[in-house]
């Protein structure tokens, strides 16, 4: 089941990985072809909308969170100069950006999150 204006985790972590491409407007290489979805209007097109969306919510992570989000998903920086930069270990770098996708879900979704909760323990 679908519901209007929820946006998965995997979706977000899809935007991130593909930041320079949705930065950008273009159509990720990785992309499924196909003409449904959501078109133009007012000349803003829906990747456009969710780099908005998505930049506010990084911006709004804990300082360190969003340290690692940017420097992984943003920046592309290698990890150990990330490391070294922020002087933490590996597991807390692999724990923030596991972090940064939960806060970005959490604030994107808002009440979203209960509602599809409920939906999912309806199915089971």
């Amino acid at each position: 089941m679908r519901l209007e204006g929820y946006v998965s985790k995997k979706a977000i972590r899809y935007w991130l990985e593909n930041y320079e491409s949705l930065a950008a407007g273009d159509k990720p290489i990785d992309a499924i072809p196909g003409n449904s979805g959501p078109k133009e209007y007012d000349g803003i097109r829906m990747s456009q909308l969710n780099k908005v969306m998505l930049d506010k919510a990084i911006e709004d992570l804990p300082d360190e969170i969003k340290a690692c989000c940017k420097a992984r998903w943003i920046y592309r920086v290698p990890r150990n100069k990330t490391l070294k930069i922020i002087g933490i270990t590996r597991n807390q770098y692999d724990y923030n950006c596991r972090q940064a996708v939960d806060l970005i879900h959490d604030e994107l979704n808002g009440s979203m999150i209960g509602v599809r909760k409920l939906l999912d323990k309806i199915r089971s």
